[in-house]
């Protein structure tokens, strides 16, 4: 199985089992308008680049049927592969930073490290009140 880029059908397919799994709603974008078929496909394979060929092996499940009957089909046949493409899907999908200032959640952010001097110093002063010496191997 190719691990190169999906091609434009298969992309296609994918917008509509995304849709299955998260359809638009009032102030919410469906999977397919954030771009999970898409932009946020590509950004998303930049960090999992065997996404493709986990994404092909459903696509390839789906033999025509409509995108609910295939998921439940899916489920009901490959529960593992099920969840792992529902992972996948959410997790492209809040790469879209419109998804995530609509629920609220910024994403990762970087934090600044708060190391507490006092902490370390209850850490450490056993370690140097028994004095630095060697150790019988």
């Amino acid at each position: 199985m190719s691990s190169g880029a999906l091609t434009q059908a298969e992309r296609a397919i994918l917008g509509q089992l995304a849709d299955a799994l998260i359809p638009a709603a009032p102030g919410a974008l469906s999977a397919s308008q954030a771009g999970v078929s898409d932009q946020l496909l590509a950004q998303a394979v930049g960090y999992a680049p065997n996404l493709p060929t986990l994404l092909r092996g459903i696509i390839g499940s789906v033999g025509g049927r409509p995108p609910h009957d295939a998921l439940l089909a899916l489920k009901q046949s490959d529960s593992a592969a099920y969840d792992s493409f529902c992972e996948a899907v959410a997790a492209i999908y809040f790469l879209s930073p419109q998804v995530r200032t609509a629920v609220g959640f910024p994403g990762r952010e970087p934090k600044p490290a708060r190391v507490d001097v006092a902490e370390l110093e209850e850490l450490l002063m056993p370690v140097l009140e028994a004095g630095f010496a060697p150790r019988a191997t």
